[in-house]
């Protein structure tokens, strides 16, 4: 178990939220190259894990199909990814999908179904999101942070996949993660970080971007 305390950041530019985690006192330096992200975000038909979220329930799952690359259609590696949700704490649950093109032929709740049978809900297809990472580690190893910019959020209407534009967010999401029994050490790194703390779903947003 891990803790991800997040930060949505609307009036600084990259280069500034950069800038603020290579100064702070961890001596974050980069720990991977910058990448695309892309998630389909599936959800029951209830939309259980959409108003969980909303409810603040503390104990909560979210499903995603998972990616990397700047390709929405030729889906190499994708990953099912079950985040697990216990109060400020979660985990991940991670299964190996083969690759797909996802066209309007593509049936995901059949393909679900076919490669990870023993999935105790039926899961349907609802947002497809997209976004540039940047990947930081503290020089002590126990820290890491990433900045995500451009994001970019698809409703998957039935079969018309991406035919529409996306909504785009301007926002930066600043992530920090780490162990749940280094949490008593982290006050040092958290002083020097002077964005607010805040509550943040990617899931949430890409619904609000298209409905509110």
């Amino acid at each position: 178990m891990r803790y991800e305390r997040k930060y949505r950041i609307e009036n600084a530019s990259l280069s500034e939220v950069e800038w603020v985690i290579r100064q702070n006192p961890a001596c974050f330096q980069t720990a991977f190259p910058d990448r695309w992200i892309n998630s389909i975000y599936l959800d029951d038909v209830a939309f259980n894990s959409l108003n969980e979220n909303l409810a603040g329930i503390s104990k909560r799952n979210k499903y995603r199909i998972r990616w990397y690359g700047d390709s929405l259609s030729a889906i190499k590696n994708p990953t099912l990814e079950i985040k697990i949700k216990n109060n400020f704490t979660n985990t991940k649950d991670f299964f190996k999908l083969p690759d797909f093109t996802l066209s309007e032929d593509f049936d995901c709740v059949q393909f679900l179904e076919s490669h990870i049978p023993n999935l105790q809900q039926r899961l349907f297809p609802v947002s497809i999101i997209q976004y540039h990472r940047s990947y930081f580690i503290s020089q002590n190893g126990k820290v890491r942070a990433t900045i995500d910019r451009s994001l970019r959020y698809y409703l998957y209407k039935g079969r018309l996949l991406l035919r529409e534009s996306p909504a785009l967010d301007p926002g930066i999401i600043l992530e920090i993660k780490y162990e749940k029994d280094y949490d008593d050490q982290m006050q040092y790194i958290f002083q020097m970080i002077p964005f607010r703390l805040t509550k943040n779903s990617k899931y949430v947003s890409s619904i609000n971007a298209h409905y509110i």
